[in-house]
């Protein structure tokens, strides 16, 4: 059954916005551009039916619609992954960009989508599955990339970023979110074995994922790392099933439970887990940032198209200030956060030592917690001009529009440095 009426029809966004197009945004180079140009077409002619496809399921009630996504999703991922588009942390081929500022890239186009200039059209980002290919192809390639030895990349790397695996990061635990400190999962040595005890949740890709990237203490000791393989899901004392949330409807978040999980001892990453972890949490958190703003960007083009072909009491809605004024504010806020995004990057890519410094650490929570904001507050901007139909569920799935609530309290990280130092860099209200 369709859960849409035929009253509500989709909104088309039918005008460009300048501010809007990255393409023509003096903050880019021009090897960027030309890098944006390229997954653009790729984006258009490879993956936008899939993404269309993943928005028409979402429509439909009392119906199995869970194993068509997981085939899209798999699907989609591979797709990327032909194109090196997947994960960036191998370069195959050389680029003119560097890997850290191409992972932005990937995430802020694939998130918000773009104006199409061939087409005249608008071509739909989906932050859900982005939000997938952050797990496979960063949060699960980089640390695996930073301490595996050669027989662990061979096996379990090289597949994933060449032929788009499945992958995953089992981090966030029940009691200790993702406190790293409060880890409860035991990895415990049997001989020639590790058995994992322990409970993870909000794994994204978990259900899905051919390997994963467990953290847990080593004989309840420190902290390790330790790579599993899933088996297709099929590993025995292993469980993954899905977590139903309010937004990131494409994206398989998972809850997994490992119970007495025999996994090889040769499968351990070299040094402290807590290195592991760390060592890729910068390049996350621009991803993040990246999002964020993709989505933003998408949230406000919807609002301005929408606000321009809606009339109440005889006027156009983007002639009343309460609608014209925080859509101006957020392009603003936006080309902003733009301008730090790509700066961070960049710097990565010339220097990536500083990857690792608390300094840039901090400054890229702050940015993360900032574009996060941003993106929620654009939500909230466009249920506000939606008035009324931002209730129905079409509009809801057509704009992502309860993704930023999944993500604004992401990562514990509004809790812990609400009056932190990241944040002061990015204050941005009184």
């Amino acid at each position: 059954m369709d859960t849409r009426l035929p009253e509500f029809p989709k909104i088309e966004i039918k005008r460009y916005i300048p501010e809007l197009d990255i393409l023509n945004n003096p903050i880019f180079n021009v090897k960027e551009k030309e890098f944006l140009a390229e997954f653009y077409e790729f984006m258009e002619e490879n993956l936008e039916k899939d993404l269309q496809s993943l928005e028409e399921l979402n429509y439909l009630a009392e119906e199995p619609i869970q194993e068509k996504k997981r085939e899209i999703v798999i699907n989609f991922m591979k797709k990327l992954a032909e194109k090196g588009y997947y994960s960036t942390v191998i370069d195959f081929d050389e680029h003119e960009v560097g890997n850290v500022t191409r992972n932005a890239l990937i995430a802020l186009a694939l998130c918000g989508g773009f104006w199409s200039p061939n087409n005249d059209r608008y071509v739909n980002g989906n932050w859900s599955i982005e939000m997938g290919r952050l797990a496979g192809g960063t949060l699960y390639c980089n640390p695996v990339n930073y301490k595996a030895n050669e027989y662990q990349k061979e096996k379990y790397l090289i597949p994933v970023i060449k032929n788009g695996l499945m992958a995953a990061s089992a981090m966030t635990e029940f009691n200790a979110g993702s406190d790293i400190v409060r880890i409860e999962t035991t990895l415990d040595e049997r001989e020639d074995k590790i058995i994992a005890n322990g409970k993870k949740l909000f794994i994204t890709n978990g259900m899905l994922a051919e390997n994963i990237i467990l953290y847990g203490r080593l004989n309840s000791g420190r902290l390790g790392g330790i790579i599993v393989d899933t088996e297709h899901q099929q590993l025995k004392n292993f469980e993954s099933t899905r977590v139903r949330t309010y937004g990131m409807n494409d994206a398989f978040v998972s809850r997994l439970v490992f119970d007495d999980t025999e996994i090889p001892k040769e499968n351990i990453l070299d040094g402290d887990g807590l290195d592991i972890m760390f060592h890729q949490l910068t390049e996350e958190r621009l991803v993040i940032s990246a999002e964020a703003i993709g989505d933003s960007i998408k949230k406000l083009f919807y609002s301005h198209s929408f606000a321009l072909q809606r009339e109440q009491f005889q006027h156009k809605l983007h002639q009343y200030q309460i609608i014209r004024f925080p859509i101006a504010q957020n392009i603003r806020q936006t080309n902003l956060f733009l301008s730090a995004l790509l700066n961070y990057a960049r710097e990565i890519d010339k220097r990536s030592q500083i990857a690792s410094s608390k300094i840039m650490a901090n400054q890229v929570m702050g940015l993360k917690i900032q574009t996060c904001e941003l993106a929620f507050q654009s939500s909230i901007d466009l249920f506000r001009t939606m008035g009324g139909r931002a209730f129905s569920e079409q509009y809801c799935n057509q704009f992502g529009l309860h993704d930023a609530y999944c993500m604004v309290h992401g990562g514990g990280s509004h809790y812990v440095l609400e009056d932190a130092e990241s944040r002061r860099l990015f204050r941005t209200k009184n």
